[in-house]
């Protein structure tokens, strides 16, 4: 159980906390910008950052983001609605409620931010083991995002924070949502923590 403590804190910090943001702009990346301002998308991901590398899969739709993240050995499953995070354990048939915390605006909103940010130049670099071209996007603190772009797919994105980086290499991307991801299943254990505080 502990283990996976640790990996909703993985999760979090991908999904809510870090600083790999969409920002709409102008540019070859523009058409893959607005599928995530859409608020309405499935997406099949690598995250690497912080010393951990997860794979990640999330469906988002009408302020809902359910997402399956495998790291650290461990699968653990989530649902963010009404401002909860549901941590779903399939193997333990055990659900376990918790306050989404610092993240429930932007996650409440599929993720995603689209101000802010100003393009700032382009490139070419490794990512996941393959030199990419980029577009590169900055904020006024100096925080920075690239966009790597594999012919006319979004291969995956950087974001650059001080000392911080954070690689998500992106396998898939559509919108194909369907409603039953963000069913939360019948007959499981509920432990409900939300009264306990949020999760930072």
């Amino acid at each position: 159980m502990k283990r996976k403590i640790m990996l909703l804190g993985t999760i979090a910090f991908f999904l809510f906390g870090s600083s790999i943001t969409i920002f709409a702009q102008t540019g070859k990346a523009d058409a893959f910008f607005k599928i995530f301002a859409s608020g309405t998308y499935h997406m099949k991901a690598r995250v690497t950052g912080g010393g951990t590398t997860s794979d990640i899969e999330t469906y988002t739709k009408d302020g809902i983001i359910a997402s399956t993240v495998t790291a650290q050995g461990q699968t653990v499953r989530t649902i963010l609605r009404d401002n909860k995070i549901h941590m779903i354990m399939d193997t333990e048939k055990m659900v376990m409620i918790m306050p989404a915390g610092a993240g429930a605006e932007v996650a409440g909103g599929g993720g995603v931010s689209t101000s802010g940010m100003t393009p700032s130049g382009s490139g070419t670099a490794q990512l996941g083991g393959r030199s990419l071209p980029y577009e590169e996007y900055k904020d006024a603190q100096g925080n920075r995002v690239q966009y790597f772009l594999d012919g006319a797919r979004l291969a995956g994105i950087r974001s650059i924070s001080g000392r911080d980086t954070i690689d998500m290499v992106i396998s898939e991307l559509n919108q194909n949502v369907p409603n039953n991801v963000f069913d939360i299943p019948r007959g499981y254990q509920v432990q409900d923590m939300s009264a306990f505080g949020g999760l930072y």
